[in-house]
């Protein structure tokens, strides 16, 4: 089922309902949730959605999505379900999976990268720091290499997917990681410099832009909960 949406071009497509839970596909360019009343935002698509069907407008978000990022955004329908959904996100029992495209290319076809984040709320940015940092959160992800591509700048320059295991879910953590590495995400102007910038011109002149200008090539493709498996195609032809 689709939510026709207020946004243009944005439905948001249902992938699974039970009285429990709602699992959506939230397009990249859509706000999770918004601060702002005036905002639309997925929230507040479900909540219509909800309505139109003569439900509790109730839709509480377990995993929240940074607005760039398109992919499964699982709410909660009633306030049980969102306690007991919640904790198990915290637990971090909530098995999540990712697709991105890095620019660059790691040295290891599979691995694990373990850091500690900061968070500086202000200025809506993470970074890695010491352990012994003030605020500092333990951050893990895994990854494994799928396909590497080349693609022309002033140079060959390697244009990699990968898939990703998200152990923890901390702010930014899977762009924080890679660009801390070298490896920023396509498309992440705020944590790739010049390397992201150099990837996105090699693909413009080689014909293969890939993602919108307004897109982190970044997806939510895969969540377990409740021991049963959603997953999306992948939303890149590379």
């Amino acid at each position: 089922m689709v939510i026709k949406s207020r946004m243009e071009g944005k439905n948001v497509k249902i992938i699974y309902e039970d009285t429990e839970k709602l699992i959506v596909e939230k397009p990249a360019g859509v706000l999770t949730q918004s601060a702002r009343s005036f905002d639309t935002d997925l929230v507040s698509e479900v909540l219509t959605y909800r309505r139109s069907k003569k439900e509790t407008a109730y839709a509480a978000v377990i995993n929240r999505l940074d607005r760039p990022v398109g992919g499964l955004v699982l709410f909660a329908k009633t306030k049980q379900a969102a306690a007991r959904l919640s904790k198990e996100m915290q637990q971090n029992t909530l098995n999540k999976q990712y697709y991105a495209l890095i620019c660059g290319k790691p040295e290891q076809s599979k691995g694990t990268f373990v850091d500690y984040l900061q968070k500086d709320a202000k200025a809506n940015l993470s970074k890695v720091v010491s352990k012994e940092s003030k605020e500092a959160k333990r951050a893990e992800l895994e990854y494994e290499v799928l396909k590497t591509v080349y693609v022309q700048a002033h140079e060959q320059m390697p244009v990699t997917l990968v898939k990703i295991h998200l152990i923890t879910g901390r702010h930014h953590q899977i762009r924080v990681q890679f660009a801390s590495r070298g490896l920023p995400l396509l498309g992440d102007t705020r944590y790739g410099g010049q390397t992201e910038a150099d990837c996105r011109m090699a693909l413009q002149k080689s014909g293969k832009p890939l993602i919108q200008r307004y897109e982190i090539a970044l997806c939510a493709y895969a969540l377990t909960v409740d021991k049963k498996t959603y997953e999306l195609a992948l939303p890149w032809q590379v």
